[in-house]
């Protein structure tokens, strides 16, 4: 059994891709055969507040979670919505895709989760105004 086959409709690259098949495989391989992917040490679903644990670990690690910081250092599950949105939409993916991709039922919904940087604004502002020539 590959993964493709247990979640057709949804996207994911190739690393992703890996690792979940290997994932799946070991489960295979250790007769683990519950309906949830991804599983807790009890062998149950695993629970949001696992998610929250998981997430802000390994974002620790990368330096951007601060568990002690102020809520802008931190990165929980919920920070992941606005670092998606923002670096799609960097990327170049258009905006209805991103709001796909996001399951927004909201059109407006995306501007909460995309944040801009003062430098970014600044340079795209200076790149798209009208060159008059006025000399003084």
């Amino acid at each position: 059994m590959i993964l493709s086959d247990l979640i057709e409709p949804f996207f994911y690259d190739n690393e992703c891709s890996f690792y979940l098949d290997r994932y799946i495989k070991w489960r295979y391989n250790h007769r683990i055969n519950k309906p949830a992917l991804f599983l807790g040490v009890q062998g149950s679903r695993i629970s949001r507040d696992t998610v929250y644990n998981i997430t802000t670990e390994h974002a620790e690690k990368l330096g951007f979670h601060d568990p002690t910081g102020r809520l802008e250092e931190k990165f929980t599950p919920h920070c992941f919505r606005h670092f998606f949105t923002t670096w799609m939409i960097r990327s170049g993916c258009p905006r209805e895709y991103v709001q796909e991709l996001r399951g927004d039922s909201r059109k407006e919904a995306i501007d909460i989760y995309h944040h801009i940087k003062h430098d970014e604004l600044r340079e795209t502002y200076l790149k798209y105004i009208p060159k008059l020539g006025i000399k003084i």
